[in-house]
């Protein structure tokens, strides 16, 4: 089974992830470390989590970090222009949320990544240092809020719980034949049907019009009963419930 999702281990892994659409781009190595990353200047995107999981979470990135891998992966030693930061940032956020979300340890996790804006990191539930080698570094952090996941879809044994006291119809079936329409019709007071079946042969237990069980008939108290020979098996009976 699955670990719940928690703020650690998804920024965790969305940074493993990040780091390698990076890597993927301008070569690496491509190292991360945690820690604290000191307030500044930088860029923001929010990401929005849907599916299983449900909640929101903001990414910050430093100016000076961010502008510095962007001249890396255009191949360029200019200055950069804000749009082309903006863009290569949400870029890689984008390809690193769609390869978290194919991962095993994240089933059911939907992310979608929004725009990137201007702004100043505060409190942060995850600090990290991403650093290209020698030719540049950039300081992450991510702070927001998460979420137990949905259960997963299907009947829990409490749901079945619920259902259990519900009434239904038990039909018990002595035999079947099938008639022509023209024997049907002729059929009145003292007409005999033969249905195919000797008086000590097994009836049939019925439930949604399915075979749960087959007995023999007996008296119980001046009235019919059956007593139970054969039985199917609780996930047959369980099936019938759904018709």
């Amino acid at each position: 089974m699955s670990a719940p999702l928690t703020n650690t281990l998804l920024a965790s892994g969305l940074m493993a992830e990040f780091a390698s659409a990076i890597e993927a781009v301008v070569g690496g190595p491509v190292t991360t470390a945690s820690g604290p990353v000191p307030p500044g200047l930088g860029w923001a995107a929010t990401i929005t989590a849907s599916g299983r999981h449900e909640g929101t979470f903001t990414v910050w990135v430093d100016k000076d970090g961010a502008a510095a891998v962007t001249r890396l992966v255009l191949g360029i030693e200019d200055e950069v222009e804000p749009a082309a930061v903006s863009d290569m940032l949400r870029e890689m956020w984008a390809q690193a949320a769609s390869a978290l979300c194919l991962k095993p340890e994240f089933p059911g996790l939907a992310l979608a990544v929004g725009e990137l804006s201007a702004a100043t990191s505060g409190a942060a539930f995850g600090g990290f240092v991403v650093a290209l080698g020698d030719r540049a570094s950039m300081g992450l952090a991510m702070a927001g809020d998460f979420m137990a996941p949905r259960p997963a879809a299907g009947g829990s044994t409490r749901n079945l719980e619920v259902v259990l006291d519900i009434d239904l119809p038990l039909i018990v079936r002595f035999g079947h034949t099938v008639m022509s329409l023209k024997a049907l019709t002729a059929l009145g007071p003292g007409s005999i049907v033969d249905m195919g079946r000797s008086p000590d042969d097994p009836v049939e237990l019925m439930v949604s019009d399915r075979v749960i069980a087959r007995g023999e008939v007996v008296i119980v108290a001046g009235n019919y009963g059956v007593r139970i020979t054969d039985l199917v098996s609780p996930g047959e009976r369980v099936r019938a419930l759904e018709g």
